[in-house]
């Protein structure tokens, strides 16, 4: 019985890498891409997208994010709006956008830095 060639984690490891989730560019940079990732899973079999996409929904869950900062993420991230655009689909200011946006990011990667995810263990 000889052992698998094939590695199984890379592709856990190349998201990791890419997506480094405990601080505001990581959560925004799975964010950006969640279009593609979703679309990995199906095309590609990614299950490395699943696992990702799992626990970012779950992050997001957990954050306590209010209403208007879920609703201001979904504008920019999910449909993909310009905060000028999703500021007048919630009827506030671009500024007032970036700041729910912004505090919406901080709160989940504070989710995800409370999981250490993506450190490597020693």
């Amino acid at each position: 019985m000889g052992a698998c060639a094939v590695d199984i984690e890379k592709g856990h490891r190349n998201l990791s890498v890419r997506y480094a989730l405990n601080d505001r560019d990581g959560v925004h940079a799975i964010l950006r891409d969640i279009h593609h990732l979703r679309s990995s899973r199906f095309e590609r079999g990614d299950y490395a997208a699943c696992d990702v996409l799992i626990d970012l929904a779950e992050a997001i869950e957990r954050a306590g994010l209010t209403d208007r900062e879920r609703e201001a993420l979904y504008y920019v991230y999910e449909r993909e709006l310009y905060t000028v655009e999703t500021g007048q689909a919630m009827g506030v200011s671009k500024q007032r956008v970036g700041q729910l946006v912004g505090n919406g990011l901080d709160q989940v990667a504070t989710i995800y830095e409370a999981w250490n995810y993506g450190e490597e263990a020693a």
